[in-house]
């Protein structure tokens, strides 16, 4: 099996990478510091030539308020990447998973979103991603479409994750109260994402670890269990006065993902625990 990672050096992408390497499995990863993922020649170029078996497209503006404050690029990037991807995969008869989000459903019912629940984005980074996964399904069959969210672990970019790697705590943070989803710890995710590509299971799958809470639930559990004195303050998202729109309850329901590989992810809670020994090992 060969693979090819956009997005490579983002956290979920070296994730990724160590997992392939310890799996003995030859990949090529790309970040925009190689070539750029919108330009579509290019990227066919390199990937005509790899000729991998695997797509794992990552790539992505996922800084949800620059999205709304660079629309072009958030199009660009998060859904005509997308669909040159597609294009290339089909052509070469390629494996492709993608990368999308729970920001494709509004949130303003208080219910799970499973695979199939109508989606109706609310903000510029969720409607582009959603228009990725459309180009994807319009051109080609042998497609992974992965919704997943929040993402914490090593490398990433979240304001919790960086606080908790952080050896220098502040006194004090403030934490947002009123968003409620399904947390999901990236060495679990890239697990999961490499049953699914070796599998013939195509479709849409939402993976996230078990549980729901909000980000001031994350952090709290996480003070009881690395035991730091920083204080946490709650504060409601419209104290922020951010640029886009956040949905306030949208966690994932993995029931595809569960009936056909007959697995569970373990709770957020559990993963929170590991990802802590994680850290005071200074791994």
């Amino acid at each position: 099996m060969k693979v090819f990672i956009s997005g490579a050096d983002g956290a979920l992408g070296r994730e990724m990478q160590v997992l392939l390497r310890n799996q003995g499995i030859n990949f090529l990863g790309a970040d925009v510091n190689q070539f750029d993922i919108t330009d579509f020649s290019k990227t066919k170029d390199a990937l005509l030539n790899y000729r991998p078996d695997v797509i794992l497209h990552f790539a992505a503006i996922s800084d949800v308020d620059r999205c709304e404050e660079e629309v072009e690029l958030a199009f660009r990037t998060n859904a005509l990447s997308s669909l040159g991807l597609a294009i290339i995969a089909k052509k070469l008869k390629a494996k492709l998973l993608y990368i999308s989000t729970n920001f494709v459903f509004d949130g303003a019912e208080e219910k799970i979103y499973i695979e199939y629940s109508k989606a109706n984005p609310i903000n510029e980074y969720g409607r582009t991603k959603l228009l990725g996964e459309y180009y994807i399904k319009d051109i080609y069959d042998r497609f992974f479409i992965v919704r997943t969210s929040w993402l914490f672990g090593r490398h990433s970019k979240t304001f919790i994750s960086k606080f908790l790697v952080n050896k220098n705590k502040p006194g004090s943070i403030d934490v947002i109260c009123d968003q409620f989803g399904s947390f999901t710890y990236i060495p679990d995710l890239a697990r999961m994402i490499l049953l699914l590509i070796k599998s013939e299971n195509y479709g849409i799958f939402h993976i996230v670890n078990q549980g729901i809470g909000s980000w001031l639930d994350f952090a709290l559990k996480a003070k009881e269990l690395a035991r730091f004195k920083t204080e946490i303050r709650p504060i409601k998202t419209e104290e922020l006065n951010l640029s886009a729109a956040r949905p306030r309850f949208a966690p994932l329901g993995s029931n595809n993902f569960e009936y056909l590989f007959n697995k569970r992810m373990r709770s957020w809670e559990d993963a929170l625990t590991e990802f802590i020994k994680v850290i005071k090992q200074g791994a």
